[in-house]
């Protein structure tokens, strides 16, 4: 609980101020402005709930179980996370150009994936996303929450096809997946900041 605490209160911070200008990581180019899922709805079109599967590539599958009170705000995370095993999948970080961030989200997003497809890793099997929900929500700030259980994943060589020894941490246990989130003076909420706890879900 101390941990999660933690991330509301980190919230608060990153709720204010301006947005920053787009970072561009080396050797990629900056991403081109996105409708941001996280938008209010058509008045004649209600999100689904309950469960949705998405596949990847043939090669990997995303299990999202949708409350029945899905807020708009809940595909912050959701996106985030279903482009970046995309990435994984394909090897190609284009996917990322997809997503509403800011200059640190960016930054982590780019740099996880890289840390994978630079060294020929992807990814097999299956995630979980679950107990999605708004932690927090204070004024243009907020913090939206997923637990993640990839232990039906595996992170494996591009060339071997072989699981890579050891496996990483988030392929091992639930995690809690966090994004801190801002509005802008446009309407877009835009990622600010990813934090994980990997003591922060179980089940």
């Amino acid at each position: 609980m101390r941990r999660i605490a933690a991330l509301l209160g980190l919230t608060l911070l990153v709720g204010c101020g301006p947005g920053e200008r787009p970072y561009t990581p080396q050797g990629v180019s900056t991403p081109a402005p996105a409708k941001s899922t996280a938008q209010a709805k058509p008045a004649d079109k209600t999100p689904s709930t309950g469960p949705e599967t998405i596949t990847i590539g043939g090669k990997f599958r995303m299990d999202i179980e949708w409350p029945a009170d899905r807020d708009p705000l809940l595909e912050l995370v959701t996106d985030y996370l279903v482009a970046t095993r995309k990435v994984l999948v394909s090897g190609n970080d284009r996917y990322l150009q997809d997503l509403d961030l800011e200059l640190t989200a960016v930054r982590q997003a780019y740099d996880w994936v890289h840390t994978y497809t630079e060294e020929e890793k992807t990814v097999k099997g299956a995630t979980r996303l679950y107990n999605l929900r708004v932690a927090a929500k204070v004024g243009k700030g907020v913090q939206v929450n997923a637990c993640v259980d990839e232990t039906e994943a595996r992170v494996v060589s591009t060339r071997t096809g072989k699981a890579v020894v050891p496996q990483p941490d988030w392929v091992r246990t639930p995690y809690l997946q966090a994004a801190l989130a801002h509005r802008g003076d446009d309407g877009v909420w835009r990622i600010r900041e990813l934090r994980y706890d990997l003591k922060g879900c179980t089940g």
